[in-house]
């Protein structure tokens, strides 16, 4: 089981330009922590980090000039519970786009829903309770012959979400999760979320709104460097 993840010092730096200096902070198993900030204050970037995206499979380029980040990986690190070392494997994160075209993988449901999980071996019986829930909250998932494509927008969210959901990663990386959802879709994922926190996972948010904030154990906040 997964105890916490640390961000100690951490800074990112685009060229002469930092996106952000010296974020620290604490994640607990089963808590909630959102990452407030206006745009550009650097909320996706640092879900990036947290995950290797960057610099690991992203490079900017800033004033047509290709730049590594000035970012230490060290500076990250899940602690499990009955473990002296430090874990950051790519899969022990579960990292949800803003926008689902982005992010979709394979043309039909079934492929987008079961393709992680599958190749993670996960527990069949774990497996079984979570897609139960999952299909009983959002029928859609049940139709697995359909074509993502089809799906409309807050449909794609809950798809990868679930997906995500089964693939059962440490850590949930959630970037603005509610854009474009239904009053609806925002308060199941808001019922996801509190059923993962109740699991122990830890789960981060980016957000510009306050929409989760009663279900928050911390915020960080951050401001846009001139």
């Amino acid at each position: 089981m997964c105890n916490f993840l640390k961000i100690n010092s951490l800074s990112l730096k685009f060229g002469d330009k930092y996106i952000f200096k010296d974020i620290n902070f604490v994640c607990k198993s089963g808590s909630v922590t959102l990452l407030k900030g206006k745009n550009g204050a650097g909320k996706t970037c640092l879900l990036q980090c947290i995950c290797s995206v960057i610099p690991k499979h992203f490079t900017p380029v800033i004033e047509n000039q290709a730049d590594i980040p000035a970012i230490k990986l060290s500076c990250i690190a899940l602690e499990r519970t009955h473990e002296n070392t430090f874990d950051s494997q790519i899969y022990d994160f579960g990292f949800l786009m803003q926008e689902p075209d982005k992010q979709l993988c394979f043309p039909f449901i079934e492929e987008e829903l079961f393709f992680g999980a599958e190749n993670l071996k996960r527990d069949i019986n774990e497996f079984n309770q979570d897609y139960e829930m999952l299909i009983e909250m959002f029928p859609i998932l049940k139709q697995t012959e359909i074509e993502t494509n089809a799906l409309s927008f807050g449909q794609k969210k809950i798809l990868l979400f679930s997906a995500m959901i089964l693939k059962n990663p440490k850590v949930f990386l959630l970037d603005e999760p509610n854009a474009g959802l239904s009053e609806e879709y925002r308060a199941k994922f808001t019922e996801l979320i509190r059923f993962l926190k109740n699991k122990g996972k830890i789960i981060i948010i980016a957000e510009h709104e306050n929409y989760f904030d009663n279900i928050a154990d911390e915020r960080v906040f951050l401001m846009p460097n001139a």
